[in-house]
């Protein structure tokens, strides 16, 4: 049983405009160490073990873009799949689009869903949050992550 990371990447990008906008998404803006947070997505997937394909969702319109970020961090030596939505369902239209490619080709894995617009420090915390949700998940739980609020 493997894990099957599934970045999600197919918003408009329009609540930071202007930074972001409609043809460049969060997804994309390069951070201050050269990164965007689609890379940072990509390798933060990688890096976690028992992984052997990374699954993205997302369009037409960003497929070649994608392809190109996970090139420019070392996708050539990855095995990525790629699911292209004809039109933006949100988040759970991706969600179920990636769970149905899953179960016909990897029934048993599980799945690890991976907002492309997220920025994670701590590799090693967001591993062992993984590897912990992961046995929860085996014993067929459905997982959430998330920040507890403190104001």
């Amino acid at each position: 049983m493997s894990l099957t990371p599934v970045i999600l990447c197919g918003g408009a990008g329009s609540r930071l405009w202007p930074v972001s906008r409609e043809t460049h998404p969060k997804p994309f803006i390069r951070l201050a160490d050269g990164q965007s947070l689609l890379q940072k997505a990509f390798l933060r997937a990688t890096q976690l073990p028992k992984v052997s394909d990374v699954l993205t969702v997302t369009n037409r319109e960003f497929f070649f873009k994608t392809a190109d970020e996970f090139r420019e961090v070392g996708a050539a030596n990855r095995s990525v799949t790629f699911i292209l939505e004809p039109c933006a369902r949100n988040t759970a239209g991706a969600v179920a689009a990636a769970a149905l490619h899953v179960a016909e080709t990897n029934p048993q894995d599980i799945l690890l869903i991976l907002p492309a617009d997220h920025l994670i420090a701590d590799q090693a915390a967001f591993a062992a949050a993984v590897a912990q949700a992961t046995e929860l998940a085996r014993e067929g739980l459905l997982v959430t992550f998330g920040i507890r609020p403190t104001a």
